[in-house]
């Protein structure tokens, strides 16, 4: 997760997709504040589907899986709420931060598409590791099937 990098790799970062160099503390606690809920939103609402529902389709009975989609559901508007009121309230107390020189949009938008290149880059690494782990034991795999038939078929021969 990008938001583990170190703290001066990370505000270089947002300095660049913002296009605006973030010197004071106040701004960059602020800054890193808004992306913090950008990354945890995204970030929650795809970890969790992906794992609750591969857990809940094991099983056949339909008044546990409607009771666990129910919760399911109440529990994410519960947490979403939060995100939800944690970015109001953030913007409610934009007015007294000290960026003026950016519009509360533009540092919106730009965080949202930040949020989002990440994301896909992260998906794509994760992916290509996918494939090189596969293939890695598919090979793994071909080489022990072919040094066992060579085996086999040394010792055929030579009974």
């Amino acid at each position: 997760m990008y938001l583990t990098r170190l703290s001066s790799i990370l505000y270089q970062i947002l300095n660049k997709a913002l296009n605006y160099s973030l010197k004071k503390k106040d701004e960059k606690r602020f800054i890193y504040s808004r992306l913090e809920l950008y990354w945890f939103t995204t970030a929650f609402m795809v970890t969790n589907i992906k794992d609750q529902f591969y857990t809940m389709a094991k099983t056949n009975d339909f008044d546990l899986c409607k009771q666990y989609v129910m919760n399911y559901i109440q529990s994410n508007k519960k947490i979403l709420n939060h995100c939800q009121f944690e970015l109001t309230k953030q913007e409610q107390q934009f007015q007294i931060c000290p960026i003026k020189e950016l519009s509360f949009e533009q540092i919106e938008h730009r965080l949202k598409e930040l949020v989002d290149r990440e994301r896909k880059y992260l998906s794509k690494r994760n992916s290509d590791k996918l494939i090189k782990l596969k293939d890695d034991i598919s090979e793994k795999q071909l080489l022990t099937t072919i040094s066992t038939s060579s085996v086999m078929n040394l010792l055929i021969i030579y009974h």
